[in-house]
């Protein structure tokens, strides 16, 4: 049975809308300088096309505007773990400028709003058996409705977190921490570790990536 067809499909309430097939996907990504994009997201991108048969493309937030293809319908899926500035401001602007080029684009939450990706963490977590010491690392965010967000992450995976920039003073007091970046791909933050992690970034983890193409196949 596909998850589209479960009585878990995450999607049943988009389902009662008139969709008329699969349509395009445009995964919106945070990306490296200049717009480069780690090899484990253009690979996911090729896997996500191929198991759906349809568009998939990539809107870099590092890079100029990408161009788009102008087909009927679009759907727009910020890969964001957290409420920050790019969800709160880039992704409105984006889905205008698009709309000039698609008949209709629908901006879903961002990827750290679904409790279905979170679930599929947890279980990763779990299955990899990592100690009871594994801190998650975030990005820096502004306080306010960042620090509820994180609480609550907090609570449902059962970890405690803190952010890179905070971790060298985390360790400190915690020698025996062990880093968990919440991190998609490597990034800047997570190569400047120290220690270093010893885990990969979240779409390198096959559960993960997996998981997240079964999610994004799925939709109408």
């Amino acid at each position: 049975m596909s998850l589209a067809e479960s009585p878990q499909d995450p999607w049943a309430f988009l389902r009662s809308k008139a969709w008329s097939g699969h349509d395009a996907i445009r995964l919106v990504v945070h990306g490296r300088s200049e717009g480069l994009v780690s090899a484990c997201i253009t690979e996911f991108v090729a896997r996500l096309q191929r198991r759906r048969e349809a568009p998939v493309e990539l809107e870099v937030l590092t890079a100029d505007h990408s161009s788009a293809s102008s087909s009927g319908s679009l759907w727009l899926i910020p890969l964001l773990l957290l409420p920050g500035s790019h969800v709160r401001i880039d992704l409105p602007l984006i889905r205008r400028r698009l709309i000039q080029s698609y008949s209709r684009v629908t901006l879903l939450p961002f990827l750290g709003a679904w409790p279905a990706w979170w679930t599929l963490v947890s279980q990763d977590l779990q299955q990899a058996r990592f100690g009871p010491n594994t801190t998650l690392i975030h990005h820096p965010l502004r306080s306010g409705v960042a620090d509820r967000f994180l609480s609550s992450l907090s609570r449902r995976l059962g970890c405690p977190l803190t952010s890179f920039e905070d971790w060298p003073d985390y360790r400190a007091l915690h020698p025996e921490a062990s880093p968990f970046p919440l991190v998609l791909a490597p990034n800047r933050l997570s190569a400047e570790m120290s220690p270093p992690s010893v885990t990969v970034p979240l779409l390198e983890r096959p559960l993960l990536r997996d998981g997240l193409i079964d999610l994004l196949a799925a939709l109408p």
